[in-house]
């Protein structure tokens, strides 16, 4: 039995990791990042130009800014955006636009709304920012529809968003003028006003206008909105916004299924968006396509813009409860190729003397318990023996 036991006690020293290899394949990822919001923020705060995008776009900033506070990193990148446009000479011209003719510039309150929104969601006061008193000019522009601003959909949902983030959000005119130019089919359209038999739902302004829907208690447009924007939902879980399917239209889309509980769907989208993303090979690690393929001549300026709205429904948030006030300061950084490996090594390293040590101790119990059982059998037959004997 001492023969047997010492030969078992040596192949435990080569069974364990024979199991080590067959897990470590077994466990092989099979997606190129394990945290694709981590992914893609890293690959868009690279993109910055300091403190902005886009050669100082405000519009662009903002969206970028949203994207890193769902994904709830990038705080320093957020504070350093912010204060670039708390500037009166930032803010000004993209909140009161100079139409083409115009001889005083009036308040977009669709754009007023969105800085609300970005500063409010950072932890900020969205009252008085950039010099301006954004809450007071941004209600001030409600008609007497209910609508804000132009009344379009898009510029009502994100005054109503930004509003939802004060002391005085938006009441029930305003969900009732959201009523009013709904689409027959239940959709939204960008320009329609008046929800006309000629409007033709978009999801873009449709999956904006759920998550400020959301933000009302009740809201009699919000479940014919959801179910239209089901019932557009492509088999691949994207959305076509008139250009085919791509990044932006099904964002918007999915963040509206979380904003309303539609998980499947969101996770349908949620994977379509996964699909648009650059792996390590590609042309742009961590980026998401504004579609697959890209177009030639836009493809690559597309990518910033898709990949700031993905990261909302990435990371699994909606603007109806998007909350970016702990965001850490810093973003992943992005890992690929040997760099990644050695750190994937460096991780198996750490865990497998433990595991060795582990599959040692099983074996040996195994080996005991065995040894136990063979002595117990020896002296069983060594008894009989004995009793035959004195027979």
């Amino acid at each position: 039995m001492r023969h047997l036991s010492g030969r078992l006690l040596a192949a435990a020293a080569v069974v364990p990791m024979s199991i080590l290899a067959t897990a470590s394949a077994a466990g092989a990822q099979s997606q190129p990042f394990d945290e694709p919001k981590d992914a893609a923020a890293s690959w868009l705060v690279a993109q910055s130009d300091g403190p902005s995008w886009s050669g100082g776009d405000v519009a662009t900033s903002l969206e970028a800014t949203i994207g890193l506070l769902a994904a709830q990193v990038g705080g320093d990148q957020v504070q350093a955006t912010l204060e670039w446009l708390n500037d009166t000479d930032t803010l000004t011209p993209y909140v009161y636009p100079t139409g083409e003719g115009a001889e005083s510039a009036a308040l977009n309150a669709g754009a007023a709304g969105k800085v609300m929104y970005t500063v409010a969601t950072a932890g900020g006061d969205p009252t008085n920012f950039g010099g301006i008193k954004l809450a007071d000019e941004v209600a001030a522009s409600q008609t007497e529809t209910g609508a804000y601003g132009d009344g379009t959909a898009g510029s009502t949902a994100w005054a109503v968003l930004g509003l939802s983030r004060t002391d005085a959000p938006a009441g029930p005119e305003a969900a009732a003028a959201f009523a009013a130019m709904q689409c027959p089919d239940g959709g939204f359209n960008f320009a329609d006003v008046d929800g006309g038999d000629d409007c033709l739902s978009d999801p873009d302004t449709t999956g904006l206008v759920v998550s400020a829907l959301a933000t009302f208690d009740d809201a009699e447009a919000l479940d014919a909105a959801v179910t239209w924007l089901e019932s557009a939902q492509g088999e691949n879980g994207g959305f076509d916004g008139g250009f085919g399917e791509n990044a932006n239209s099904t964002a918007m889309a999915a963040q509206a299924f979380f904003a309303t509980g539609r998980d499947d769907a969101a996770q349908k989208a949620v994977a379509y968006l996964v699909g648009l993303q650059f792996d390590c090979e590609g042309a742009a690690p961590g980026a998401v396509m504004f579609t697959d393929p890209e177009d030639p001549d836009f493809g690559e300026a597309g990518r910033l813009y898709a990949t700031a709205q993905a990261l909302v429904p990435i990371s699994g948030q909606s603007y109806t409860e998007l909350d970016g006030s702990n965001a850490s300061a810093e973003v992943p950084e992005l890992k690929c190729g040997a760099e990644a490996a050695s750190e994937e090594e460096s991780d198996s390293a750490s865990w497998l003397p433990w595991a060795i040590g582990a599959a040692v101790l099983v074996i040996a119990a195994v080996i005991v318990a065995l040894a136990l059982k063979a002595r117990r059998s020896a002296s069983a037959t060594k008894g009989s023996a004995a009793d035959t004997d004195e027979q």
